[in-house]
């Protein structure tokens, strides 16, 4: 059972007068990408967060991001069942960040 849903995923642009140069990626708050289900929701956080960088060489912006959720194959046993499924994650945000292995 699959089925596609549209969030929206607000990003972190750094300017090419950044030290660190020029770069792009989606914001990670708590554990899990900062996305919404509303794009105003998603707008007015983005507008919070530039209101408050203070003129530094960061700017955030919203995308449209679509994303393919799908149940697994089989699955896990009782004692991974915590590990394979991260609801606290779940729980803040729609979108979610696997921990890494």
């Amino acid at each position: 059972m699959q089925s596609d849903t549209q969030f929206f995923m607000v990003w972190a642009h750094r300017s090419a007068g950044s030290i660190f140069g020029a770069a792009s990626k989606p914001v990670v708050r708590n554990g899990a990408f900062l996305c919404f289900e509303n794009e105003d929701r998603a707008r007015g956080e983005s507008d919070r967060l530039n209101a408050r960088s203070g003129g530094s060489h960061v700017s955030y912006s919203v995308k449209p991001t679509r994303v393919q959720m799908a149940l697994p194959r089989e699955l896990p046993k009782e004692k991974e069942a915590g590990a394979a499924f991260p609801i606290q994650a779940l729980a803040s945000s729609p979108c979610a960040v696997s921990a890494r292995r």
